[in-house]
């Protein structure tokens, strides 16, 4: 692996897999969504992993929900996906309309955290999870050398180069704060390590 690109590409896609591999042995039927979807990497995957699942992906940029849905044509996933552009502070879908809801890399972006967990929570059924990802600032010295172990050590310095510069990347403090607001309606939540990411888990009872 020579570039940063290719770098940070191969440890983004693994890490899509293995969050897609999750999706597939927790849910079997159902709606789920991918908050962030980008060019909609996530929601294909699931869709390929999962055939009884319908995936939809949102994303604030039209432009990259007009290239996910000519990625899912050509993957030939047209049918078991769903793409819209749209706010994750309002989204547009009917209350308790998915088993479960994703995002990566997308939460510091968003203008109101806990405007879009609610609203998460809202299109979310009961018994629904929410999983989201984002960029950690400081990784535990394990999740490091896990990650040259699994890359090499020129990855692994590229993907952690990368998380110093992140914009608003989310530290542990800024992960529980949001948390523990009141406002916020999950009835389950905790906080995980999930490498050099963190994971605020979220459960609608």
């Amino acid at each position: 692996m020579h570039s940063p690109i290719k770098a940070l590409t191969a440890v983004r896609d693994c890490f899509y897999q293995d969050i897609a591999d999750r999706v597939s042995a927790r849910v079997h039927k159902g709606n789920v969504l991918d908050i962030g979807a980008g060019r909609g990497i996530l929601v294909l995957k699931m869709a390929e992993k999962s055939p009884g699942l319908k995936a939809y992906g949102i994303d604030i940029s039209q432009k990259a929900i007009e290239a996910a849905r000519a990625i899912a044509r050509k993957a030939g996933l047209a049918d078991s996906t769903h793409f819209d552009a749209g706010d994750a502070c309002s989204l547009p879908y009917e209350d308790g309309l998915f088993v479960l809801a994703v995002s990566t890399f997308s939460l510091h972006h968003w203008p109101d955290a806990i405007a879009g967990l609610n609203e998460i929570y809202r299109v979310l059924e009961p018994g629904g999870e929410a999983w989201i990802y984002d960029h950690w600032r400081d990784p535990s010295p394990e999740a490091r050398q896990n990650l040259a172990r699994d890359f090499g050590r020129l990855a692994a310095w590229f993907a952690l180069f990368h998380l110093r510069f992140v914009s608003s990347v989310m530290t542990e403090e800024r992960a529980r704060i949001i948390l523990n607001d009141p406002s916020l309606k999950f009835q389950e939540k905790r906080l995980e390590q999930c490498g050099i990411f963190l994971l605020l888990r979220l459960k609608k009872t």
